[in-house]
């Protein structure tokens, strides 16, 4: 059981930064949330800024997860300094994880329009 014990914080981590990068994009980059961007841009440009931004807004995702899980990958004795570790490990993989998330999805947007076209072409 110790052993499953010193991967909880690093699981607590990977899913974090997964939720966080799947969130981030979702707000920041679909058409359902496109009303909401334009409400917050509208009542501050800075804050709007943040919605608009899914590197931007995963901080302050994995900042929330993080106060409420507390995850500990490295124990130095100073609490907050841990978190802060935690904080950024998780935050740099929310960003690798976004990168893999948008590039599919990129490329699977570039084939739908590939079909598209060619049906298009056919007269489907």
């Amino acid at each position: 059981m110790p052993l499953l014990t010193s991967f909880l914080p690093l699981w607590i981590c990977l899913v974090i930064a997964l939720m966080a990068s799947c969130i981030s994009i979702t707000v920041t980059q679909t058409e359902i949330f496109r009303p909401l961007r334009e409400w917050v841009s509208g009542k501050n440009v800075l804050i709007g800024h943040l919605f608009t931004c899914f590197y931007c807004f995963s901080h302050w995702v994995v900042f929330l997860a993080i106060v409420v899980y507390r995850p500990v990958l490295i124990s130095s004795g100073f609490v907050i300094i841990d978190l802060f570790v935690s904080t950024f490990f998780t935050i740099g993989l929310a960003t690798m994880f976004s990168g893999i998330i948008l590039k599919v999805m990129r490329t699977a947007i570039a084939k739908a329009m590939e079909e598209k076209e060619a049906r298009e072409k056919l007269g489907f």
